[in-house]
């Protein structure tokens, strides 16, 4: 698919999880951007769409996937962690920037993150997390471990088979 294709299914899923939310409900990325002449800034495009439609970020958080000082081709040092709502509190402060912490997989978010991200969830009242693209499904097992209903969706095969493999222990 080429950058601009990619553009407006990114736009449409995020679009599809702000819409399935209720007035209190939020929806936390936990996003990637990529390097492909220039920066395909992912997050800019799900802030996008959320404040097309009412909702304001809670808060935007960097976790560092690298050491500081180093550098990726195809990728930036860094993940961005964010949290939009309408009606929703903004509850437990969580630290700007974090380390990521360890990979399920090459190109999974750091567990250290998704466990904050699942924590702050969780003390919202949170009792369900989707994750539309659940990749090797680190968001799903840290949510599962920690004693909530995770559904993932994920277009590659061989991801949703280590998905359903994958264990961590808290």
């Amino acid at each position: 698919m080429n950058i601009k294709d990619y553009e407006v299914f990114f736009r449409n899923a995020a679009k599809l999880v702000f819409e399935a939310l209720t007035e209190d409900g939020y929806a936390m990325f936990l996003q990637t951007d990529r390097k492909h002449h220039g920066w395909v800034d992912k997050g800019y495009w799900i802030t996008d769409e959320g404040r097309a439609l009412g909702f304001h970020t809670v808060w935007k958080k960097i976790a560092l996937t690298r050491d500081v000082g180093k550098a990726d081709l195809f990728r930036p040092t860094y993940s961005n962690m964010l949290c939009f709502t309408k009606k929703g509190k903004v509850g437990k402060v969580l630290p700007d920037v974090i380390i990521a912490g360890e990979k399920t997989y090459t190109h999974a978010f750091g567990v250290e993150a998704v466990i904050l991200c699942v924590q702050y969830a969780k003390e919202q009242g949170i009792k369900k997390v989707i994750d539309p693209f659940s990749g090797s499904g680190t968001t799903l097992a840290v949510a599962n471990d920690m004693g909530l209903d995770a559904v993932g969706v994920e277009i590659d095969k061989k991801y949703c088979e280590m998905s359903r493999k994958l264990k961590i222990q808290l």
